[in-house]
């Protein structure tokens, strides 16, 4: 059997909504060789006798070929090469040729700041931070239609979740209220105090930094998102860990196309988590982040695990990055040793703020171990304008940083980036753009489109990792 590597990349096709007729079509030899050995042993006098035996033996392979044609595994014994599914966050780059590159070739502006609800309540002063944008290919779930859904919000009161759709990667991305006449705005999730009246208004109530992902065990969207909450006092008091100024949520969506989606929410916490909202990824008693759990970059890995590439404030304001596991994106072990990646962990990083972007699979390392692209942002002492950094790790506790430097394509944006692959093409996701790298790789590599059988499962069992002390 497949290594839990290979299973994530070699997924059957109809799992995720492939026409059955594909099945029918890779079997069609099967059935025709069946018939015709049926017929050759009814046909022959001192065959009949094994007929039945024999047709039953013939039934089982027809049945095993309908299985294993559309699972891309090939008659020889191996298993076709597919890359991982971009809807689980983590990018396929396991069959570059050389390093990733540090420049991009294009970058285009794909969000504007064109409604009511983008503009701060906080102040007037004409203040833009729409972006944060997060972007996944509806072909699963109810009513998939194969188009791209892009979640953006900003990061300002009173914030909420903006969705924008298009026919392909690049766009053009067109917000729900241009597509439906009958919406007031493009929000798919509105913070509860949406809309504030007669701002400005010291009210810091939002939802930002959505992260979107597929969760093929419980055939749902994930969307995870930050949100202010007003009882942190209460929260602190109620015992808490740290002091839950900010922190991620969970919403849940079975049809993107409904624009339907469920916070995660337990009236028990009614006291102390503001909505009833349960937060997924509170704050820590850890100094690290003991104030605000937010603007995580989340991901399933090549053997099925879900990791969060966590940003973590503390108290008096300092920025740094660590990480969490998880088996089903519902309960996660934040790592003990966390920070990972800080000011000070000996790499020579800057002193300013951290901020967690993507994640990308490089492929086995030397000693067999699956090896990862980290890439983050990190910002000078006195002025927060992140320099967009790479490092490589296998364990998520030891990071070594590329030494060619920092890459050439920023300034980084403040919340995650989301990456998309096509072919040789890399589309990230920054803030209001996208920007577009050629990867290095020695052929036509399969476009999202093309790689239908070999879409991602969330069923490989996870390692949990050592709870935090």
């Amino acid at each position: 059997m497949a290594n839990n590597a290979d299973h994530v990349r070699n997924t059957c096709w109809l799992t995720h909504g492939e026409p059955k007729t594909v099945q029918i079509i890779y079997a069609f030899p099967f059935f025709v060789m069946a018939a015709i050995a049926c017929v050759i042993f009814l046909s022959t006098p001192r065959l009949r006798p094994h007929a039945l035996s024999t047709t039953k033996a013939l039934i089982r392979i027809v049945l095993l070929a309908c299985l294993m044609a559309p699972c891309g595994i090939n008659l020889k014994g191996g298993e076709a090469r597919g890359l991982l599914d971009c809807n689980l966050r983590c990018v396929d780059l396991s069959d570059l040729t050389s390093s990733v590159p540090l420049t991009v070739d294009a970058s285009s502006q794909i969000l504007w700041q064109t409604e009511a609800w983008e503009h701060s309540t906080f102040e007037t002063t004409g203040n833009d931070s729409v972006g944060y944008p997060s972007v996944v290919k509806n072909d699963r779930g109810r009513s998939a239609d194969n188009k791209y859904y892009l979640y953006y919000a900003h990061h300002d009161p009173c914030s909420g979740i903006g969705c924008a759709v298009a026919d392909s990667i690049q766009g053009p991305y067109r917000k729900l209220a241009s597509l439906e006449t009958n919406r007031s705005h493009s929000m798919v999730l509105a913070n509860p105090h949406y809309p504030i009246v007669n701002p400005p208004v010291a009210d810091s109530s939002h939802y930002s930094s959505p992260c979107v992902i597929w969760n093929e065990d419980e055939k749902l969207w994930f969307m995870y998102f930050h949100y202010y909450n007003h009882y942190h006092g209460a929260w602190t008091a109620g015992g808490g860990a740290g002091f839950g100024h900010q922190m991620t949520a969970l919403a849940t969506c079975s049809d993107l196309a409904s624009h339907k989606w469920t916070v995660l929410k337990d009236p028990k916490l009614g006291k102390v988590s503001v909505w009833d909202i349960v937060p997924v990824l509170p704050t820590t008693e850890k100094k690290w982040m003991n104030s605000q759990s937010s603007y995580h970059a989340i991901q399933r890995l090549a053997n099925g695990q879900w990791l969060a590439f966590l940003r973590g404030t503390s108290v008096d304001q300092i920025v740094q990055l660590g990480f969490a596991t998880s088996n089903d994106g519902r309960k996660w072990d934040y790592f003990r040793e966390n920070p990972v990646i800080h000011q000070n962990d000996g790499g020579g990083g800057l002193k300013g703020n951290y901020r967690p972007y993507f994640l990308g699979y490089l492929g086995k390392g030397t000693a067999g171990a699956d090896k990862y692209l980290l890439v983050w942002g990190e910002s000078p002492a006195g002025s927060d304008v992140p320099r967009i950094t790479y490092g490589h790790t296998t364990t998520f506790r030891d990071v070594q940083r590329d030494s060619r430097g920092y890459a050439q394509w920023g300034p980084g944006s403040d919340g995650p980036i989301s990456p998309w692959r096509e072919g040789n093409r890399l589309y990230l996701f920054s803030g209001k753009h996208v920007q577009v790298m050629t990867l290095p790789v020695s052929s036509k590599a399969p476009s999202t489109t093309e790689k239908e059988g070999q879409q991602a499962s969330a069923g490989a069992v996870a390692t949990r990792a050592v709870p935090e002390g």
